[in-house]
C-alpha cells in the first residue's frame, strides 16, 4: 500500500478516467444535479488535457483513480463577459474537477482544489478561475469553504438551461 498521491495522468489512464466521468455523472443525475449529461466529458475532452500534461488525477492507497482535476490557462469565451473579482493577466482554470463516486463525502475535492493552489503559486499565478453548476450546492459549499467568491456574471454550457457561476480566488 501507498498512501494516496496527486500525479500527472498519462494515456492510459484515460479509459478509467472516462468512466470515472461517467459514474459522477450518474451519481449526480441521481441527486437531480444536472451538471454534466452523456455528451460531456467524454475521452475527447480528457485526451487533449493528458496529452497536454494539464489533467492531474488521485490515487488512493490501493492505486484506485479516485478523483481529477485538469489546470490550464484556457478560459472559455464567455469568460470575456464575467465582471472577476481580481484582475489577472494569465489566471490559472480549473475544469472538470471531478472525485469517484465511492469516494466522495472524503475530503478528495477539496484536496485537488489545494493541489491546484499550489500548482498555480509554484507557476507564478496569482488567481485561480473556474465556474460551478449552480443547482450543485456540494461544490458551491467547497468554493465558498476554500475562499472562492463569486464573480459578477454567469456562463452556460453543454446546453444546460442552468447557468454556471463563475468564481476566483487571489492565491498570490
Amino acid at each position: 500500500m501507498h498512501a494516496a498521491v496527486i500525479r500527472t495522468a498519462i494515456n492510459t489512464d484515460i479509459p478509467t478516467l472516462a468512466n470515472l466521468f461517467r459514474l459522477a455523472t450518474n451519481a449526480m443525475i441521481a441527486r437531480g444535479i444536472g451538471q454534466w449529461n452523456y455528451t460531456y466529458p467524454l475521452e475527447s475532452h480528457i485526451r487533449p488535457d493528458v496529452q497536454k500534461g494539464s489533467c492531474f488525477v488521485m490515487e488512493s492507497e490501493n492505486r484506485d483513480l479516485v478523483a481529477t482535476i485538469s489546470l490550464d490557462f484556457m478560459q472559455d469565451a464567455q469568460y470575456r463577459k464575467v465582471g472577476w473579482n481580481t484582475y489577472a493577466l494569465r489566471p490559472m482554470v480549473v475544469h472538470r474537477l471531478a472525485v469517484h463516486p465511492g469516494y466522495q463525502g472524503r475530503g478528495y475535492g477539496r484536496q485537488m482544489m489545494l493541489f491546484a493552489e499550489e500548482r498555480a503559486r509554484q507557476a507564478g499565478v496569482s488567481v485561480i478561475r473556474l465556474d460551478a453548476f449552480s443547482l450543485n450546492p456540494v461544490s458551491l459549499a467547497m468554493y465558498h469553504s476554500l475562499g472562492y467568491r463569486r464573480a459578477a456574471g454567469y456562463c452556460y454550457f453543454h446546453g444546460i438551461s442552468f447557468p454556471f457561476y463563475c468564481f476566483d480566488k487571489k492565491i498570490g
